[in-house]
């Protein structure tokens, strides 16, 4: 059953991000056309500082997560709905807080515009994303409850019917009425339908809701406290680090390559969300796992996801260094594209970020906050440093390179650590062999598909691109097939998808027998 929903949770995510995804890159050309490069920048540093307001949440949503997996087995309804409820009246809490210091700081906006943009309606334009952030922290809290039931594939199906019908409208919208206003003001309606839609269902879904008193003890109010705190340095750590790089471009460049690096984000932030909400299909049942006490066992489930987690992150990695240009020129047009050097570190970023998902999600499962809770702070203030100085010496490179220093610097190794003596009790070594066994790997399909691929890199039409697509796909997946056949993680997944296959095709033929 575990297994079960852990490949429901991951395919569904992977299928339905997709699909919300594409409508959003449609849009996004037609925003460009339509309303300016200025007010797509404006857009994206508005979300960087929402995203830095958001600090206020605290991270007690993992939080609250983390503390239902043991009720939710146990089936102890009393309990969840404690949680549930302090969960609620929280982030109620936050959201007016967010709401206040969001209106303060609508004074300071100028700071982080500097090009000729009018201030009132910016001022106004940025009102509009606040009351959509609030939205989201009035109704969102029994959202959770799916998660934990390993139901999250529910919340996404539901998340990308939503951004589908946002950007269609968006979309006619922008050809009709051009209105960055009306624009943010579709979102919001849509939004608010969302929710209503997936309270309505889960009250429905869980009747025992509404009947049952919540209750939570001293000392469980504690240890939820205990992982809050830890988790507020962890989110000040990482809104440092992914949250500051637009504010960082406006403030020392401009809007103008803020939205052309935000259009390569777009497309990376893409195959990063679809990769980590594949994997994030995988906590709840990795919490679930991790209350059967067995370090072994949990190991050889970390080897096995952190095997498939190389094999797609490497080939993303690796396909998009050979298309991301071509395809920006075909998307958006020559004008909008970044050097060569920015997209390399962006690449090597994205690697490395996803590369610890499997580390990532046993630390959700086991709930590992509080052990190494003063590493985002060193990390983001090797990041901010590092990103200030490097981009007034080569300029927007800098930004991201300082994140790459921050990272291998702190979290490369510290995420890993906490995990292999707190979860696995084994040394951190072996993490670092098991790393560098697969780096060496990658290196080989991604020198054969860049000398393979020049020739049609550098034609800018939809055949080539195309074709360099189906180059990458073929020989990437080819080469990691014939090294790492013998391998007993691939012999895992190999057997998975063997009987997964064998099971469909008998029950075609049984279907066939009975219409016979």
């Amino acid at each position: 059953m575990r297994l079960k929903n852990t490949i429901t949770n991951s395919i569904v995510n992977i299928i339905t991000i997709m699909l919300g995804f594409l409508p959003s890159f449609i849009v996004r050309k037609s925003f460009l056309n339509s309303l300016g490069e200025e007010l797509l920048g404006l857009s994206s540093v508005y979300g960087n500082i929402i995203g830095v307001l958001s600090i206020v949440e605290l991270g007690i949503g993992s939080a609250i997560i983390f503390s239902l997996y043991r009720p939710f087995a146990e089936d102890n309804k009393e309990k969840i709905k404690g949680y549930l409820e302090y969960y609620g009246i929280f982030y109620k809490i936050v959201g007016f807080i967010i709401l206040i210091l969001g209106l303060l700081t609508t004074i300071i906006l100028p700071i982080f515009i500097k090009d000729e943009i009018n201030m009132l309606d910016a001022r106004f334009y940025f009102i509009l994303f606040l009351i959509n952030t609030f939205i989201t922290y009035m109704f969102s809290h029994k959202l959770c409850i799916l998660n934990v039931a390993q139901e999250g594939y529910k919340i996404s199906i539901g998340t990308s019917i939503s951004k589908i019908i946002i950007a269609t409208i968006q979309l006619i919208s922008l050809k009709i009425y051009p209105s960055f206003y009306l624009y943010l003001v579709i979102q919001i309606l849509i939004n608010l339908i969302y929710y209503a839609v997936m309270n309505s269902y889960i009250s429905r879904r869980y009747l025992w809701l509404k009947d049952t008193k919540g209750f939570i003890n001293k000392e469980e109010r504690k240890q939820l406290s205990r992982n809050v705190k830890a988790l507020f340095i962890h989110k000040i750590g990482g809104m440092i680090v992914f949250g500051v790089d637009n504010l960082v471009i406006s403030s020392f460049i401009n809007l103008k390559i803020v939205g052309i690096y935000n259009s390569y984000n777009m497309i990376i932030g893409a195959f990063q969300t679809v990769i980590s909400s594949a994997l994030s299909g995988v906590t709840a049942s990795i919490g679930n796992l991790l209350t059967e006490d067995d370090p072994d066992k949990a190991y050889e489930v970390h080897k096995r996801l952190f095997f498939i987690s190389f094999w797609i992150v490497s080939f993303t990695t690796i396909s998009l260094s050979n298309t991301i240009k071509q395809f920006t020129i075909l998307w958006l047009g020559d004008n909008q594209i970044l050097d060569t050097f920015t997209v390399t570190i962006l690449l090597i970023n994205l690697y490395f970020i996803l590369m610890r998902g499997s580390v990532e999600r046993f630390k959700e499962g086991a709930g590992i906050y509080h052990e190494d809770r003063f590493a985002p702070i060193f990390e983001s203030l090797i990041n901010l440093i590092t990103s200030i100085i490097l981009v007034n010496i080569i300029g927007l490179p800098g930004v991201f390179l300082g994140t790459l220093i921050s990272n291998l610097s702190v979290v490369f190794w510290v995420k890993p650590k906490i995990v292999y003596k707190y979860v696995f009790n084994r040394n951190i070594s072996e993490y670092f062999k098991m790393y560098l066994k697969y780096l060496i790997i990658g290196l080989l399909p991604l020198i054969i598909t860049h000398i393979l691929t020049i020739n049609l890199r550098n034609n800018i039409d939809i055949i080539s691109f195309l074709l360099n697509c189906v180059v990458n796909i073929v020989v990437i997946n080819v080469i990691y097939v014939i090294v790492l056949k013998n391998s007993e993680e691939f012999k895992y997944f190999n057997n998975i998808i063997s009987n997964l296959l064998k099971k469909k095709i008998n029950n075609i033929k049984e279907i066939r027998l009975e219409k016979n």
